[in-house]
C-alpha cells in the first residue's frame, strides 16, 4: 500500500506537468504558424493555380478557337485527368452560351456569378484578333482550410493532435525518469532507509541548502505526516519554536553546522505538527563532509522529550503543592505548639512547658557553670480583688502582671504562669543581684501600672522571691521551691516586696520597703526607683 501511495505521488505531478508541456508545445506550433514561420499549403496551392491560369491564359491566346475548337477540347481533356483538382471546365462565348464542357460543367459553375477568378473558380480568356472571343472557366476544388470542416485536414491540427497524444506520452516518461532523478529520497540508498528506521529516536538528514532528503519512520510517525510532504521542503519551513517560548528568533542548530562545519549538541526546540500538536525535542546536529571538508549536509537526531516534561511539569506542580502543604503543617504546627505550650489567658509558657524548658536551662548551667536565678512573683491579696471586683476583673489583673513580666524580660528568659495568680520567671545568665534588680522593676511596675490604668482601682501590689542556682539546689523543682519558700516569707513579712532567699532558713530583705498602706491608700508610683531598676537590668 505505501508502495502505491509512492508510486501515484509521483505519477500524478508527473501527468499533469507533462499535459502542460503538450499544450505549451501547441500553442508555440500555432505561434510559428500565425508569425509565417509555417509553410502554408493553402497559398502554395493557389499560387499554383495562378501560374497555372497564366500559362493557359498564354497557350490558348496563340490558338484560333472559332477554326480549331477540337484541339482546346482535347487540351481541356488532357488537364482536367492530369489535374485531379480541377473539377470542371467549360467553354463560353461572349453571350454566355456554353458551347462545350467537361465533368458536368453546369452544375459545378452554377454558384458562380462573377466575372472575377477566386481559389475555387478560375476564369481565362481567350482572344481572337486582339478581341475577347469567350472564356474558358475551370471549377477547382476547395483549397484545404477555406471552411470549417476542412479545419479537421488542416496539417497544424494534425500536428496538435500528433504533439497532443504522442507527444504527452514522451513528455510523461521523461518526466517520470528526471522526477527519479531529482527525488531527494534517491540520495539516500534504501538500505540506509532501512537502517534509520530501525531508530527509536527521530532522523533528518538535510542537504548544503537545507532540503531534507531523509526523514526516518520515527519522526513521521510523532508528527503524524507523510513522507512527501516533507522530502525535498527546507527544515527551516517547518512549525519551530524557542523551548523557552521566547519572541526572539528561533535558533535553528543545523543552519549553524552548515556555515561553520562544528557539531551542535542538546538544543531544545519546539515543533507543532499538522495536528497542532506540539513536540519537545532535545536536537543533535553533526555535518556531513565532502572530499575537502566542506559540509555538504547535516544528519540531525531529534530525541522526544515532551513526556518527560509534562512529567517534569506535573511533578513541579505536585512539588509546589506539597511545599504549599508542608508550610500550612508547619504553621499549624507551630500554632498548635504554641496552644500547647502556653497558658490560654495569659500567653505564656504553661506549667508543663515551662518545667522543660526550666530543667534544660538548669542542666546548661550546669554544665557550662553558669549563674540561673528562679523568681516566683503573686499578686498581693488577690481574692480581694474577685471578691470586690468580680473574676473578670481577676482575669485582667492577672493579664497585666503576665503583660509586665514579659516586657521585662529577655527573649530567653522563661516566663510560665504556675496556677491561679502566681508566676515563675527564670533568668539565664543573671546573678542573684541582678535578678533582685529585676524583681525590684517588675514589683514596682506592677504598683504603677495598677494606679495609672485603673482611676478607681484595683490598685494591685506583688511579693517576689529570688532563688540562685549559687544556692546549691538538686534539681530545678528545689531551685523553684527555694524561691517560693522567699515568696511566702515576702507574704509573712507585710507583702508589696522582694526577699532573697537565704541558707538555713534566715532571710534577709535585699529590698526594703515601708509597711505595706491600705489598698485604697497606695502611694502614687515612683518613677526615680523604678528608672533606677531599669538602669541596673539591661535586656
Amino acid at each position: 500500500m505505501d508502495a502505491l501511495k509512492k508510486a501515484v505521488g509521483v505519477l500524478l505531478p508527473a501527468m499533469r506537468i507533462s499535459l502542460a508541456l503538450v499544450m505549451l508545445s501547441i500553442c508555440l506550433l500555432f505561434a510559428a504558424e500565425m508569425l509565417g514561420f509555417m509553410p502554408d499549403r493553402s497559398k502554395f496551392m493557389l499560387e499554383s493555380r495562378k501560374q497555372v491560369s497564366e500559362a493557359l491564359a498564354i497557350q490558348f491566346s496563340t490558338i484560333a478557337p472559332d477554326q480549331d475548337p477540337h484541339r482546346i477540347e482535347r487540351m481541356l481533356n488532357a488537364l482536367i485527368k492530369r489535374s485531379p483538382d480541377i473539377l470542371s471546365a467549360g467553354i463560353r462565348l461572349q453571350n454566355n452560351q456554353l458551347i462545350f464542357q467537361v465533368n458536368d460543367h453546369v452544375k459545378e459553375w452554377a454558384d458562380y456569378d462573377s466575372q472575377k477568378s477566386t481559389s475555387t473558380h478560375l476564369v481565362v480568356p481567350i482572344f481572337r484578333d486582339s478581341e475577347k472571343w469567350g472564356d474558358i472557366e475551370f471549377k477547382f476544388a476547395p483549397i484545404a482550410g477555406e471552411s470549417a470542416s476542412d479545419f479537421l485536414e488542416h496539417p497544424s491540427f494534425k500536428m496538435a493532435i500528433f504533439f497532443l497524444v504522442v507527444g504527452f506520452f514522451i513528455y510523461l516518461a521523461f518526466m517520470l525518469r528526471t522526477l527519479k532523478v531529482l527525488d531527494p529520497s534517491a540520495v539516500i540508498p534504501e538500505r540506509v532507509n532501512a537502517a534509520f528506521d530501525t531508530l527509536a529516536e527521530g532522523v533528518i538528514i538535510i542537504d548544503e541548502h537545507e532540503q531534507i532528503v531523509l526523514v526516518n519512520d520515527a519522526f513521521l510517525k510523532k508528527i503524524a505526516s507523510p513522507t512527501s510532504a516533507l522530502l525535498g521542503k527546507k527544515a527551516s519551513q517547518l512549525e519551530w519554536k524557542s523551548a523557552e517560548d521566547s519572541t526572539t528568533d528561533v535558533y535553528l542548530p543545523w543552519q549553524t553546522v552548515l556555515k561553520t562545519g562544528k557539531s551542535s549538541i542538546g538544543a531544545h526546540l519546539k515543533l507543532t505538527s499538522p495536528d497542532n500538536d506540539t513536540f519537545k525535542f532535545v536536537i543533535n546536529a553533526s555535518p556531513i563532509l565532502s572530499g575537502n571538508d566542506a559540509p555538504q549536509g547535516v544528519l540531525i537526531t531529534l530525541d522526544d522529550i515532551t513526556e518527560i516534561e509534562e512529567r517534569n511539569t506535573k511533578l513541579q506542580i505536585m512539588v509546589s503543592k506539597l511545599e504549599e502543604s508542608q508550610a500550612q503543617v508547619k504553621e499549624q504546627n507551630k500554632e498548635l505548639h504554641f496552644l500547647a505550650t502556653r497558658d490560654s489567658l495569659t500567653g505564656c509558657l504553661n506549667r508543663r512547658a515551662f518545667n522543660e524548658l526550666f530543667e534544660k536551662a538548669f542542666a546548661d548551667a550546669l554544665q557550662n557553670n553558669l549563674e540561673l536565678c528562679c523568681i516566683m512573683v503573686d499578686i498581693d491579696h488577690f481574692k480581694r480583688v474577685n471578691d470586690n471586683y468580680g473574676h473578670a476583673t481577676g482575669d485582667v489583673i492577672i493579664k497585666l502582671l503576665a503583660e509586665i513580666l514579659t516586657n521585662n524580660t529577655r527573649k530567653i528568659d522563661l516566663v510560665g504562669r504556675y496556677g491561679g495568680e502566681e508566676f515563675c520567671v527564670v533568668l539565664p545568665g543573671l546573678s542573684v543581684d541582678e535578678a533582685i534588680t529585676v524583681a525590684e522593676r517588675i514589683r514596682l511596675r506592677i504598683k504603677s501600672e495598677s494606679v495609672a490604668r485603673y482611676e478607681t482601682g484595683p490598685w494591685v501590689t506583688a511579693s517576689l522571691g529570688v532563688a540562685s542556682i549559687l544556692d546549691k539546689p538538686e534539681d530545678p523543682s528545689e531551685l523553684n521551691k527555694f524561691a517560693d519558700e522567699a515568696l511566702y516569707v515576702a507574704k509573712e513579712s507585710g507583702r508589696n516586696r522582694v526577699v532573697r532567699w537565704q541558707l538555713q532558713n534566715e532571710f534577709a530583705e535585699k529590698v526594703k520597703t515601708a509597711p505595706e498602706p491600705a489598698e485604697k491608700n497606695l502611694p502614687a508610683p515612683q518613677p526615680e526607683a523604678a528608672k533606677a531598676a531599669d538602669d541596673c537590668y539591661h535586656q
